[in-house]
């Protein structure tokens, strides 16, 4: 009988190394399923293709399988080409957490973060790659194809990670459940995401009222500890305190108007809301009466089995089993046992309509629902919204005017905590210093905000949190002050580990010594120094006083150890990303300059100088300019012109023959969100003469190397998203990098690595970036593009930061 060992001994060694788990998983589930030989070649075939595999190659493969179903050589007709898709399994509801304002992000390919356990999805979908071409121009391959085979061969299975995130739990759960006291204090704190940890008993520690900068590599789990925190899904977070979680400006509904999405934030108040309208609608419409009853009934079994399911959660021994039997119980009754309630002597849907909107009004009034849009609306008005822009749609306003929108949120519902990720990307200057500002004003909120911005967390931060190697250490101070203690403990461990060095050294020659000596006088005593010497060299395995000072004891080291000293551990500085970024080819006749913009206008309609006047400018070889302004003044339309992706309504815009230019934007790494190829695959799609092994290689020269460069590239973390981005694009070679906010989503590392290899680089840079840090350390001249005109200035992005009035 056919199983996928024998049919993965039948293919190439190449073949078996180019499918990944997922795909093995799935064929077999495909071979267990359906044991049709027929069958089972119309669905292996395209991943095999795909695999590398040619047709004659799978024709001789299934030969030897003795499966002889007809191939495309076999001119033969099949009676139906269908495509093989896997079955996407239905997901449980989830159940939100009762008073949390929490919108997870959503995403076609890779969609939201659940706690627990939730089915795989597997579904293939024909994805578009970005790849740069030798001209530097971005086209679009398309992973399709009109036949089926070869859209099957290029789709990946995309599934919903797992995440399990809990906490240690007091036997007592109200201890964990509601506290007094406003501040977190979470021990043994552990994230798994697909069977990975992220998070290994940590403690997560928040003082109230304090702001905290949360720091650490790219994928080490930062951004899934705030959701999880956020969405309630952390498992012994205190009840009683509320959090608000802003992802990146994306918990906006841009579809909705701006103080619908302030008012939203309110979960309480909306689900009452919602079910207040749809009775009332009943009302007036019979026949939609009972399944807005039905709508509200639904609310009260979730919010009810969401309160019995963390209790079982948090209980243990037999009141633990009792909790589980009674949740498993509710999940049958609770809808029934409601219903039952609110129809008790016979009432009819008008009855208990009554009687339900009587007690909907009192719960709103309890919270003060009825004053929420003029509470809302002086908020907005306090953050200089207008009432035109109030009532009109978020995808009306630049990015700078959604974070007020989404602060103005979090003033809405007075959270405890404040979770920030990467609140600054997509921010111009200006926009930054309000933030910065109003961040420092707030009180009696904690914030916890995620940010690779060196000036802006330096600026906000009280204390930094790293997160490394799966836990979470506290340093008091801001970032540079952090960086300064980090590299003084550093050194310290350093001299620590010289002296101990030093005096192992010391009692070995000793020992040695005295070893010699005693075999050529058989002195018995002398060997009684030998054994005292060598214990003595096995308490020097470590550090004879603890970190606070006192003088080590075994009695403080609890547990079974090899050695009678806690080992002395060097803390190693981490290294930037080594970046790789190729050194242009020489160009003929390149004395002159390599882009030349002479007059450049451009406009839309009857204003053909509406966005840019009069620009002159000339770019040559070995040039790193950044260009500095306002949202929507018209940096990325400058460009894209000098790109060529748009041509000018006045001037001329001149370029060298032999031009190879890259441009990487936000949109690339968007995209790259969605993307179910794995960046080898997309790297080797780019041009056919491109071996594995090369690929591997310059990925892995991104940090992108091993399970990075074959997972899904959905599935990777923002910056690692990234840094493929960086990688698809600098593969061409080019000569002129264009690089439109490069550094969201970097972390402090990668960023560093940036600056060193762009300071590097002897091609030419063309900067669009908001990162202070980043622009002063790698433009050599700064412009500025304000009101459709360009100036030079002289002082680079610290005078433009001073006019504006942000504190350096």
């Amino acid at each position: 009988m056919l199983n996928i060992k024998i049919l993965l001994e039948a293919a190439p060694v190449a073949v078996q190394e180019a499918l990944d788990q997922d795909t093995v998983d799935y064929l077999n589930s495909l071979i267990e399923e359906d044991s049709n030989p027929e069958a089972l070649r119309d669905a292996t075939e395209p991943f095999l293709a795909d695999a590398g595999m040619s047709d004659a190659d799978i024709d001789a493969m299934f030969a030897k399988l003795s499966i002889h179903a007809g191939s495309k050589n076999s001119g033969k007709s099949k009676t139906s080409d269908v495509q093989v898709e896997p079955v996407l399994l239905p997901r449980a509801p989830a159940i939100p957490k009762a008073g949390a304002p929490i919108t997870l992000p959503k995403s076609p390919t890779a969609p939201a973060q659940t706690s627990g356990t939730s089915a795989p999805s597997s579904q293939p979908s024909a994805k578009k790659q970005q790849v740069a071409d030798k001209t530097g121009a971005t086209t679009t391959a398309a992973a399709t194809s009109p036949e089926p085979k070869k859209a099957a061969a290029s789709a990946q299975i995309a599934r919903t990670p797992v995440i399990q995130a809990f906490s240690q739990q007091s036997r007592f759960h109200t201890e964990t459940l509601v506290t007094m006291s406003k501040d977190v204090d979470l021990k043994g704190v552990n994230i798994i995401v697909d069977n990975r940890e992220l998070i290994v008993d940590a403690r997560l520690w928040l003082k109230a009222g304090y702001r905290y900068g949360m720091v650490g590599r790219n994928g080490t789990g930062k951004s899934t500890l705030l959701s999880v925190i956020g969405n309630g899904s952390l498992v012994g977070f205190p009840e009683n305190i509320r959090t608000l979680y802003i992802q990146q400006l994306d918990i906006l509904d841009v579809g909705t108007t701006v103080i619908d999405s302030v008012l939203a934030a309110d979960e309480q108040r909306e689900k009452r809301m919602c079910n207040v309208r749809s009775i009332e609608a009943g009302l007036k419409a019979p026949d939609l009466l009972h399944a807005a009853l039905e709508g509200y009934i639904s609310r009260l079994a979730n919010e009810k089995l969401n309160t019995a399911h963390k209790t079982a959660t948090l209980r243990s021994g037999k009141r633990g089993r009792i909790a589980r039997e009674s949740a498993l119980k509710m999940e049958k009754t609770v809808v029934s046992d409601i219903r039952a309630g609110l129809y008790r002597g016979g009432k009819t849907d008008g009855d208990v309509a009554s009687s339900v909107l009587d007690t909907l009004y009192s719960e709103l009034d309890q919270i003060d629902a009825h004053s929420a849009e003029a509470r809302a609306r002086a908020i907005l008005d306090g953050l200089d919204i207008a009432k035109e822009q109030q009532d009109g749609p978020v995808s009306a306003l630049s990015g700078g005017w959604r974070m007020r929108v989404a602060l103005a949120k979090a003033m809405f519902v007075e959270p405890d905590v404040l979770l920030l990720d990467e609140c600054t990307n997509h921010l111009d200057l200006a926009a930054i210093a309000w933030l910065q500002d109003y961040l420092i004003s707030l009180e009696d909120i904690t914030i916890v905000c995620v940010s690779h911005d060196h000036d802006f967390l330096n600026a906000i931060s009280q204390e930094i949190i790293r997160l490394k190697d799966r836990q979470l250490t506290y340093h008091p101070g801001n970032y540079d002050e952090y960086e300064q203690t980090e590299d003084e403990y550093r050194k310290k461990k350093e001299r620590q580990f010289a002296a101990l060095e030093r005096r192992r050294e010391h009692v070995k020659k000793s020992i040695e010594n005295f070893t010699k000596h005693a075999r050529s006088t058989n002195d018995s005593k002398v060997l009684g120094q030998v054994a005292s010497r060598k214990k003595k060299l096995d308490r020097l395995a470590g550090l004879d006083k603890t970190e606070d000072g006192k003088r080590f004891k075994l009695s403080y080291w609890a547990g079974f150890h090899e050695t009678m000293r806690p080992e002395l551990k060097l803390e190693r500085q981490e290294k930037s990303v080594d970046f790789s970024l190729p050194q242009p080819e020489p160009l003929r006749n390149s004395t002159g300059p390599l882009v030349a913009l002479d007059g450049v206008c451009f406009g839309y309609g009857d204003q053909p100088s509406a966005i840019l006047k009069n620009i002159d400018l000339s770019i040559m070889m070995g040039d790193h300019i950044s260009i500095i302004g306002l949202n929507g003044c018209g940096k990325s339309t400058l460009v894209n012109t000098i790109r060529g992706s748009l041509m000018p309504t006045k001037g001329n815009v001149e370029r060298h023959a032999r031009l190879r230019i890259g441009h990487f934007t936000q949109h690339l790494v968007d995209e790259l969100s969605t993307e179910g190829l794995s960046g080898l695959r997309v790297l080797m799609n780019t041009s056919n003469s491109v071996k594995e092994s090369e690929a591997r290689k310059w990925l892995g020269s991104f940090e992108l190397s091993g399970d990075l460069a074959t997972r899904p590239i959905h599935t990777l973390s923002g910056g690692q998203r990234a840094r493929m981005a960086l990688a698809l694009m600098l593969f061409s070679n080019p000569h002129l990098l264009l690089l439109d906010e490069v550094t969201n989503h970097l972390d402090m590392h990668a960023v560093q690595g940036l600056i060193t290899a762009i300071n590097e680089y002897e091609g030419t840079v063309v900067l669009v970036s908001h990162d202070r840090h980043f622009l002063r350390e790698t433009a050599d001249y700064s412009y500025l593009l304000q009101d459709g005109t360009l100036t030079q200035l002289d002082g680079g992005v610290d005078e433009y930061v001073e006019s504006i009035g942000i504190g350096l």
